[in-house]
């Protein structure tokens, strides 16, 4: 059996014109922009900083540390080809791609920040780079776009003009009333969710897009602070899948896909028995729910798992058809330049068939596509 192992998780560096190259003349000022202040290169929209370059190539340094100026990072990160080198020494066959100054969901343009113009035309301008110089150069990357969150008939205006260019799903907010907007589960919204069945486009909610944080210690040392958030980030996904269970738009959307991003896996069986058991007590059944939390989320919902075994072994609890595989390259949590290995070691005692659906088929039928082993290099073909 070859295999060819989809990341479902990974992220494409906006290049440094990607918005002063696209929108309209009035807003080159205003668009998203790298600037360096006080040393350190940093991306800035309409005169206020978004983030700084910083962690996002950490993966391919030593450190696994941030670095300072736009000339450390290597070309992988910003680069569709040299990224496909990167991928075929790590043995990965696709990519499906996240933005990265861009935010994860709720990010500095798809809210209110900026005049309305402005806003569509940067988020138009990120759909528009990620299938010119990134999905168009290979099929082995996936398009994921961004829509305004502000407002439902622009969110699928736009969300249909991706579409035509060839994204395959939409990156969203879990929480878009933390940003001031309708809440996630109001039927305000059943537009865009009956736009994305239409079109057969999963929603990817990924860790970070909700604004669920703990407060972080003054003492910590920046490794302490940088582990400290992405295990906030990562384990807060558990209350978006519990909203979403109960929301009641699963109910209203049978088709409708959703996948957890970045999250892992081993919280998923606690939270699917715990959603049922309250689900039981509180007789969910007499209020619209049709199915237990757990049915719901077995037929629309998806996780992803980078490095976990505990997770996967209780993988027949959370459904092996709801899991995908990521290697979250180029972020500091990334399994590169070992995923092979860390695919290796988490499905060691699992069989083959299982292990080709969650590396592979799983994805293929969530992004709607099929892989063909002659079109790829022998290095991303993994015989389990």
């Amino acid at each position: 059996m070859e295999i060819l192992p989809i990341s479902t998780d990974d992220h494409a560096w906006e290049k440094r014109d990607t918005w002063t190259s696209r929108v309209p003349e009035r807003f080159r000022e205003a668009c998203p922009q790298v600037k360096r202040i006080d040393g350190v290169d940093t991306w800035v929209y309409d005169g206020e900083t978004v983030r700084i370059v910083g962690t996002g190539a950490a993966a391919m340094r030593e450190d696994r540390g941030p670095i300072k100026t736009w000339e450390e990072a290597p070309a992988a990160v910003y680069d569709a080809e040299a990224r496909l080198e990167t991928m075929d020494a790590d043995g990965v066959a696709v990519e499906v791609l996240f933005p990265q100054a861009a935010g994860f969901g709720g990010g500095p343009f798809v809210s209110t920040k900026g005049e309305e113009a402005l806003r569509i035309a940067c988020i138009r301008a990120y759909n528009d780079y990620l299938v010119e110089e990134w999905a168009n150069v290979s099929p082995r990357y996936l398009a994921q776009c961004l829509a305004p969150m502000w407002d439902v008939n622009l969110a699928i205006e736009e969300v249909r003009r991706a579409h035509e260019l060839g994204h395959k799903a939409v990156v969203w907010t879990a929480a878009p009333q933390s940003f001031g907007f309708s809440h996630f589960n109001d039927a305000y919204w059943d537009p865009f969710w009956a736009t994305l069945s239409e079109l057969s486009m999963p929603c990817a909610l990924h860790i970070g897009s909700a604004k669920t944080k703990m407060d972080l210690w003054e003492g910590f040392s920046d490794f302490h602070r940088l582990a400290m958030i992405s295990v906030n980030a990562i384990t807060s996904n558990t209350q978006v899948m519990a909203n979403l269970m109960f929301s009641g738009v699963l109910e209203r959307f049978p088709e409708l896909m959703f996948i957890s991003v970045e999250s892992g896996l081993g919280w998923a069986p606690y939270l699917l028995e715990t959603a049922d058991h309250q689900y039981e007590q509180q007789h969910l059944w007499t209020e619209g729910m049709s199915m237990r939390p757990s049915e719901y989320f077995r037929r629309q919902c998806y996780v992803n798992f980078w490095f976990e075994r505990t997770g996967i072994e209780l993988r027949h609890m959370i459904g092996v058809e709801n899991i995908m595989w990521e290697a979250d390259f180029p972020h500091p949590t990334s399994t590169y330049p070992h995923s092979r290995k860390a695919i290796e070691t988490a499905l060691a005692n699992v069989p083959a068939d299982e292990q080709q659906k969650m590396l592979q088929t799983n994805a293929e039928r969530v992004f709607g596509i099929t892989l063909d082993p002659a079109d790829f290099p022998e290095s991303v073909r993994y015989r389990p």
